[in-house]
This record gives C-alpha cells, structure tokens and sequence, in this order.
C-alpha cells in the first residue's frame, strides 16, 4: 500500500523509518477495540467492503424465482492530516535521533481514538453499530465504589456465560475507571 505517495516527499529512508517507529508505537498503545474484537488484516487498499454472512430478500426477476443479496459493509478510511518540520526531518539524515515527530503522534493518537469510538460507540454516517448499541445482552453499569469493581465484572461474565458467550472474555475501562482501579490497594486487586 502506497496511500503515503514517498516517491513524491522529500523525506529520506531512514526518516522514514523513524516516523513509522514513533506513529506505530503510539497507535498500539492506544487502540483498545482491536484487542477485543475481531480484526481481519491488514488487507490493503484493494479490500472496499467485508461479508456479514447475512443475505437480504430482494425483488424477484421473475416468477417462481426468489432472490437474495449478500449483505456487506463498506469499509471507511479515517486520515488525520498533519505536518512535519522540515529541519527535523533533514536532521535525521546527519544521525539526528531525537527529531520531534509530535504532530504524526497527535495524529495517530486522534486515528486511534476515532476507531475505537467506532468500534464501541459506533458510526451512524458510515452505517456501523457499536458494540455497546449493538449487544443483546443486558446492560451493567460500574459500581461508584473502584473497590466492588471485581464483584462487578464476575456478575458480567457470569451474565455472559448464562447467555451462551463463551470466552476468552475481556474488560476494557474508560480513562478514569482504569486510573481509579490501579491506583486502588483495596482487597489486593
């Protein structure tokens, strides 16, 4: 895949290098919905929808006939637009290590952001149903007290297992949720 057009940036291999380091190390960390859903890929450029395994009825051709349609989802490119100091990108080709690639962090950082809002909140323009709208199961909510937070989530996979959802389970907490948990010593959690 090509999307960055190198041919055409003034921007040397090892630059190159660098900014693929720094902008792949910041999206991992903070991607959570790709560890808990399934993800099939990287499949490039060519790959424009995905088979939901579902078939719509459709209108008849014609008599005795019946017609159905494979039901697919278009994928969606998310891009962050950004720009890079060109003294810090001429550096790296005199053995600069410690050019500031802070504007293609921000803007992993915001991809990262955007798709998991997708993935869990959902996307109604581009037609995709979070996880959290699009479960059957029942809701739970967290307790206020961080310290009954584990009797919460033995009561949510119990309610998974009752329903049928087999594991490999695991939790994903906002910002604060995680900071107030790690920051307890509570019970020995």
């Amino acid at each position: 895949m090509n999307n960055l057009h190198r041919e055409l940036a003034p921007i040397s291999d090892a630059a190159w290098v660098q900014i693929e380091e720094e902008t792949s190390r910041t999206i991992k960390r903070y991607l959570a919905g790709r560890r808990v859903v399934d993800v099939h890929g990287p499949t490039g450029t060519a790959l424009s929808a995905v088979g939901t395994g579902h078939l719509s009825m459709i209108a008849a051709p014609g008599d005795y006939i019946t017609a159905q349609q494979r039901e697919a989802k278009a994928l969606v490119e998310l891009r962050v637009p950004f720009e890079l100091d060109r003294q810090m990108i001429d550096d790296v080709e005199r053995g600069a290590n410690d050019s500031d690639w802070q504007p293609a962090k921000d803007a992993a950082r915001k991809l990262a952001f955007a798709e998991d809002r997708a993935i869990f909140e959902g996307y109604a323009a581009a037609g995709i149903v979070g996880v959290r709208q699009g479960t059957s199961n029942p809701k739970m909510s967290l307790p206020a007290d961080v310290g009954k937070y584990p009797e919460a989530f033995a009561q949510a996979l119990s309610q998974l297992r009752l329903v049928g959802v087999n594991g490999p389970y695991a939790i994903l907490l906002g910002a604060e949720a995680y900071t107030e948990l790690a920051e307890t010593s509570d019970y020995g959690h």
